[in-house]
């Protein structure tokens, strides 16, 4: 059973590097697996017309084009804060303020450049989702 499938038949370039970078994190370190609880996340990038909802349970991770208004996390960046994000070391599953990285994506929050709705109200779930997207 594949971990990751894809819900449209041509996936964006948004779905695809999203559900490649989960698939990769999770081939690499097989402990994330325990990641994959329920949670409805959407992450749009506005610079390139795109936006993705990723419904995550046990059995793995359904990516659809889209908007799901049920998604308790909403992340909306451009593409390179994205990025950014996807780099960024972590400490409990937030951006680690020790390192430059983590401090200029938290920069870009309070800049609202990045927007995270859910933060505040489901900071589990954003920490569950930036340690299954995180390339480190």
């Amino acid at each position: 059973m594949n971990v990751v499938v894809y819900a449209d038949p041509e996936p964006s370039g948004l779905a695809s590097m999203l559900g490649s970078l989960i698939e990769q994190n999770l081939a690499r370190d097989p402990a994330r697996a325990r990641l994959l609880k329920a949670g409805v996340f959407t992450i749009e990038a506005p610079d390139a017309g795109a936006a993705v909802t990723l419904h995550v349970g046990s059995g793995g991770v359904r990516v659809k084009e889209g908007v799901d208004p049920a998604a308790l996390v909403r992340v909306r960046a451009d593409s390179a804060r994205l990025l950014a994000i996807a780099g960024a070391p972590l400490r409990f599953g937030l951006p680690d303020l020790l390192r430059p990285q983590g401090r200029a994506v938290v920069a870009g929050i309070l800049r609202r450049r990045v927007r995270i709705g859910g933060l505040l109200g489901h900071p589990v779930l954003v920490a569950r989702l930036t340690t299954l997207l995180s390339a480190r």
